[in-house]
């Protein structure tokens, strides 16, 4: 056993505010006494497999406010008292943290959950500190996007102030785009609750993802991955890790991610962080106090050994992880072995009739997983967000070029038959 499980406070009940997802269940492997509560909404409640393994499931409306949700916590640890209070995505992270100020245990603080959800909120403190520049408006009228325009120039970005999955995100070119696509980012920002739209300027190069887990202010790097998009939009078409990339822009990177952090005020926990890289500057595009989406947590346990659900699985019971983070680190330091991920992009849209290809493509050497979200009777169609792509393939080889050519490969030979008005193609 690792010295760092030698001495550690112990975690007798552990409250998930929010989806629980895998990483419990594997808490609950490396301590099989452990009493788990989940504190969630209605929304996540649905997405659990089974409830039989925890001691309670307290449920709140997806609407309410964070009076209640302390309320529901402060019922829960008077039955059985709380030891340590996690969220493990982005929808309970603000109620945890001010759950935890109310028991008076460790989590994120409320400001540096804030300063992370709202892109406004995080570009003043990356400012503040010196780390990135970018200046920003969180807008409310076309008008206001355009006299910011005149300010600092096209072409611009326009996201929503509070969003994931790339919904709403447009570049803007010219005057002409404010009125012909800014529509559909105000409109996203209303469908998530969040009327203000952030806009910024739009920074040229390669765009990468940072994986990192914190503990005690210090930050360990778990690997840098390539992130390619859909031609002519902002949603995630595959990734690659880890990055082909050279040492000093690695450095950069590093640098500049871990400052972010700093800035932030995070201290624990893993975060995935996005960049744009040029030889000018490393950008920070958003962090987020999370694992990364996309399966990059399974390419990178694939690839590079490293296991952030094992590591988050130990930091909620209460025991220091980073130095066996970095062993698993340093042992595959010498390993060649890269993993990508490849997502299909619909050919023609209509109604899905059946997919082929699947059985024969998991199969192939370096696949290790195929998944098709798109069955018969669902409809394909544009992807304007993360949700509309309908499969990826995945897979490893010994090198970031090999495990990309296999997952593109892979995927283009998925077949979608689909039904179009007046014809079957």
């Amino acid at each position: 056993m690792s010295s760092n499980h030698l001495a550690h406070e112990r975690v007798r009940h552990l409250l998930v505010v929010g989806d629980e997802r895998d990483i419990v269940a594997y808490a609950r492997e490396l301590q099989p006494d452990l009493m788990t509560s989940v504190l969630c909404t209605h929304q996540e409640a649905r997405k659990m497999r089974t409830t039989d393994a925890h001691r309670r499931v307290v449920i709140v409306g997806d609407d309410a406010p964070v009076d209640e949700w302390v309320a529901a916590a402060r019922f829960i640890h008077s039955m059985d008292p709380v030891d340590r209070v996690v969220s493990y995505g982005e929808e309970g992270q603000e109620p945890a943290a001010f759950i935890a100020i109310e028991l008076g245990l460790q989590w994120h603080s409320p400001e540096t959950v804030r300063a992370v959800n709202s892109k406004r909120l995080m570009r003043e403190r990356l400012a503040d500190a010196g780390v990135d520049d970018t200046p920003c408006l969180e807008a409310t009228t076309a008008e206001e996007v355009t006299a910011f325009a005149d300010r600092v120039g096209y072409p611009l970005i326009c996201k929503p102030g509070q969003g994931a999955g790339s919904q709403g995100v447009v570049r803007l070119e010219g005057p002409d785009d404010v009125a012909a696509k800014l529509e559909a980012t105000f409109s996203a920002a209303a469908g998530l609750r969040h009327s203000d739209v952030l806009v910024e300027p739009f920074h040229d190069g390669e765009e990468y993802s940072v994986e990192c887990v914190s503990e005690a202010g210090e930050h360990l790097l778990l690997c840098v991955t390539k992130k390619f998009l859909v031609p002519g939009q902002f949603v995630e078409l595959g990734h690659v890790l880890p990055a082909p990339l050279s040492v000093s822009d690695e450095q950069r990177i590093l640098r500049t991610v871990t400052a972010a952090l700093d800035a932030l005020g995070i201290t624990e926990g893993a975060t995935h962080t996005e960049v744009i890289v040029n030889d000018r500057a490393v950008r920070i595009v958003e962090t987020h106090l999370r694992q990364g989406g996309d399966r990059i947590p399974y390419l990178l346990r694939a690839a590079r050994g490293s296991d952030i659900v094992a590591v988050l699985a130990r930091q909620s019971i209460g025991v220091p992880s980073l130095g066996d983070a970095r062993a698993e680190l340093e042992k595959a330091a010498d390993d060649l072995t890269s993993a990508a991920i490849w997502y299909a992009v619909p050919q023609a849209a209509g109604e899905v009739l059946e997919v082929r290809g699947t059985e024969d493509i998991k199969a192939r050497p370096g696949v290790r997983d195929v998944v098709v979200r798109s069955a018969p009777g669902d409809r394909l169609g544009p992807i304007t967000c993360s949700g509309d792509r309908p499969a990826h393939v995945w897979a490893v080889a010994e090198s970031p070029e090999a495990a990309l050519n296999i997952a593109q490969s892979a995927v283009a030979d998925l077949q979608f038959i689909v039904a179009i008005p007046g014809r079957v193609g």
